[in-house]
């Protein structure tokens, strides 16, 4: 009789060891499986963050093309973790070159236009002006600078700002300069390629504003200065860009009024 309740209890301990070491086992194996997750979530952010740089927002695509289904529609200023640079460049959108990009958005992967996105923040509607925008920058980029003046006597009364923007790209440094001073959308990118001088004026100007045009400068089918002016009754102003170098732009502002 006591051979068998040691058989027993034997057998018992045994049972119970074993579902142990299948716990042990399937606890371990879910750590991996978390610490996987964990280190592929640190691979996919691993390449940064980018903004959306077009007013009217970005479609997020189920494939890495254009026309491929849209997941959603990513809003003016959103910011997207970027997954994967895209492979191939050589589509153009609105006189725009770039590929798909991989990258998430409010936990959704997709692709969308590079085209469109920056590597920059957008300036916020919330900014108590220009100046706050910039310093941010400057907090990240040590090459922005920032110079503000007062007009010369001889001209109107007002200020002039000068600065630089570590844009790696024209179309980025134009939608960048477009959002903080507030270019009319129906002022798109221009074509890098066309005659050296050309003028677009603003179709939806409303009558109380005199001048609303882009002028842009080109030398060999490439740009060279995009230049916005503005004037309505006691107030007017002008902000043009130039390129410095590869990764940086400067753009002045001449602000005046009557």
């Amino acid at each position: 009789m006591k051979n068998s309740i040691v058989y027993v209890l034997a057998f018992v301990f045994l049972i119970c060891l074993g579902s142990c070491k299948e716990k042990a086992k399937q606890t371990a194996q879910s750590e991996g499986r978390d610490s996987t997750l964990v280190a592929q979530e640190n691979q996919d952010t691993a390449l940064g963050d980018l903004y959306v740089m077009v007013p009217n927002g970005l479609s997020l695509r189920a494939d890495n093309a254009l026309d491929s289904e849209k997941l959603a529609v990513m809003p003016f200023r959103s910011r997207v973790v970027l997954l994967q640079e895209a492979a191939d460049t050589s589509l153009e959108v609105e006189h725009i070159k770039g590929g798909m990009h991989m990258v998430r958005y409010k936990g959704q992967t997709g692709y969308a236009f590079s085209g469109f996105l920056s590597h920059l923040p957008m300036p916020e509607e919330e900014e108590e002006g220009n100046e706050v925008y910039i310093a941010k920058l400057k907090e990240n980029y040590s090459e922005v600078t920032f110079v503000s003046k007062p007009n010369d006597p001889d001209f109107h009364e007002g200020t002039t700002d000068t600065f630089t923007l570590p844009a790696t790209s024209w179309h980025e440094a134009f939608y960048i300069v477009a959002a903080m001073y507030e270019l009319p959308e129906t002022l798109a990118f221009p074509n890098p390629s066309g005659p050296e001088l050309e003028t677009f004026e603003d179709p939806d100007k409303p009558q109380e504003v005199w001048d609303s045009f882009l002028t842009v400068n080109r030398e060999n089918n490439a740009l060279k200065k995009i230049e916005y002016y503005y004037r309505a009754e006691g107030f007017g102003y002008g902000v043009d860009i130039q390129r410095k170098s590869e990764n940086l732009f400067q753009i002045e502002y001449l602000g005046f009024v009557d």
